[in-house]
């Protein structure tokens, strides 16, 4: 799969079948972790966050459900995480902050958390 591609789908990106097989990216093969891992890690190589900037929210404004990295120094990642009261989309329900080590940990917590990796990536496969 093209670079483009893989990282429209890991920043939760969606490609319906006509648009992919226009890219030339269907049918595609099991992907496979370490490639993911390593496209997220490439990616913080050129960029502090990932899969986009960190917005802080408060309550009272529409909270939404978010997962992103952000690269603080060369041994320092934070994972940034948040969702909604379930009872209040207008309240904060949960909000944390993971601190890595390495990009490919912190590539590896959001693959899991937010992607529920490995498994199914847009109806692709995704493999150990």
């Amino acid at each position: 799969m093209d670079t483009e591609s893989l990282d429209y789908l890991l920043r939760g990106g969606h490609y319906n079948v006509p648009d992919r097989i226009v890219r030339g990216i269907w049918p595609h093969p099991p992907m496979k972790m370490a490639d993911l891992v390593s496209h997220i890690k490439s990616t913080l190589d050129r960029n502090r966050w990932f899969p986009y900037e960190w917005i802080p929210r408060k309550d009272g404004e529409l909270i939404d459900d978010v997962t992103v990295i952000e690269k603080q120094a060369p041994d320092r990642f934070v994972v940034h995480s948040r969702c909604a009261s379930v009872h209040d989309l207008r309240r904060i329900g949960r909000q944390a902050e993971t601190v890595f080590e390495s990009s490919e940990q912190a590539a590896r917590h959001y693959l899991k958390w937010e992607l529920n990796l490995p498994g199914d990536l847009d109806s692709w496969k995704v493999i150990e």
